[in-house]
């Protein structure tokens, strides 16, 4: 058993505005923030880690707030989330606040101008930043999870423990996906149940990709991950980072980030979690905008690679069914299908916003000028500074007493 190894848990937290306040414009777009003046499902998250047992890990609650102005409101709402916990596991609250002090300290460092990665906002950055407490609080591997799930095996670790640094069928595992259980048990995903979506085949291509979950081998190179159950090692997210172009499904294009550098994910099918998920919050145009944006710039990603000295190429059979079906020449066909039904749909029920967002879905997929001309060769760019920023980090003796200082309660006001 592999129980000496250690493992950061972190836990990212997206909140609102209250329940009775509109989306606005200029916040973040988040599946199902929680509002600030509810309860959340935080604490549910945190006392299913109390059923965990293995002897070194901890846990680090990232939180962030849909726009500046709910910051303060955040940190105090999460303070009071997670107090009852502190005594039970080592727990530190990262917020917006120690987001500022940490970009700060590494602004006064010789690498100074790395300080700009460091980011609360969006998807990816959140995501790089579990990867930078990880890395601060010295863990041979991060395991992400995600406030609206719980834990219900006491051995997830252990079973984490027995393979993730290890070697697989002559691959070295340096990632590992485990999946999602329903409130009914199952593990694949409904009928959509939203008619707009109609001419949008991802339940059904993700199902697909599912059926891995079945085979009798524990261990199975996988094209998807879900990033609320993978885990990643030192040796990994040290050089790889999450790329902050992505809006969402930042978890896949992460596996295949990991797959330029030679690294595999292998979906572990004990590695299971139940997922109970909030309603979504933002308008349906907004979130298919997210996924649009995610597919045609992960496939310009792919078709921009070029011969680079460390690196392999990446075909889109390797991301088969899932997201490969996405990363196709017809994309632009599945777009069109669905901005022209989901459009109908909203002149159906009078909502003339949901419609001319529908349109401008159309047209904003016809236009790629606010990606960067190569998308592949612009992450190489990034992952090399994400490498020297996480050197910087992992020897900066004063970064890592403020990240220590996090899980002393006493320094907490």
């Amino acid at each position: 058993m592999s129980s000496n190894k250690s493992f950061t848990l972190v836990i990212p937290s997206y909140w609102g505005r209250r329940r009775d306040e509109p989306f606005h414009p200029e916040d973040a777009v988040y599946d199902h923030p929680t509002p600030v003046d509810t309860e959340g499902t935080l604490g549910r998250a945190l006392e299913s880690i109390c059923r965990l047992r293995y002897p070194h890990f901890r846990v680090v609650v990232l939180g962030a707030a849909t726009h500046p102005s709910l910051e303060a409101e955040v940190e105090t709402r999460l303070g009071a989330v997670i107090a009852p916990f502190r005594d039970r596991y080592p727990l530190a609250l990262f917020t917006h606040r120690q987001e500022r002090e940490l970009r700060e300290r590494v602004a006064r460092g010789p690498k100074g101008e790395l300080a700009e990665m460091i980011s609360l906002r969006g998807y990816s950055n959140i995501r790089n930043l579990c990867l930078v407490v990880a890395c601060l609080s010295d863990a041979d591997a991060v395991v992400l999870f995600d406030d609206d799930e719980v834990y219900e095996d006491s051995q997830y670790l252990e079973k984490v423990a027995e393979n993730i640094g290890g070697v697989h069928e002559g691959l070295f595992v340096g990632g590992l996906a485990g999946y999602y259980m329903n409130r009914d048990g199952g593990y694949r995903l409904p009928p959509n149940a939203e008619p707009a979506l109609a001419e949008w085949p991802a339940v059904e291509y993700m199902n697909r990709a599912f059926e891995i979950i079945e085979s009798p081998e524990r261990l199975q190179p996988t094209s998807w991950v879900f990033g609320g159950n993978m885990v990643v090692h030192r040796e990994l997210y040290m050089k790889v980072a999450f790329d902050p172009h992505v809006p969402r499904g930042e978890d896949i294009d992460y596996l295949i980030n990991s797959a330029f550098f030679g690294y595999r994910f292998f979906l572990d099918n004990e590695l299971r979690i139940r997922h109970l998920p909030p309603p979504k919050t933002a308008p349906l145009w907004r979130r298919f905008r997210e996924d649009l944006d995610r597919f045609l710039y992960t496939r310009e990603k792919l078709r921009s690679q070029e011969p680079v000295e460390g690196c392999r190429r990446v075909e889109v059979e390797e991301l088969e069914p899932y997201p490969g079906r996405f990363l196709r020449d017809d994309l632009e066909e599945l777009v069109y299908r669905t901005c022209v039904l989901m459009g109908m749909d909203y002149l159906s029920r009078d909502d003339r916003e949901g419609y001319r967002e529908s349109v401008a879905n159309l047209m904003r997929s016809k236009d790629l000028s606010r990606f960067p001309p190569s998308p592949f060769r612009w992450y190489l760019g990034w992952r090399k500074r994400w490498e020297e920023l996480m050197d910087f980090l992992a020897s900066d003796r004063g970064s890592r007493e403020f990240m220590e200082g996090l899980f002393d309660a006493r320094r907490r006001r």
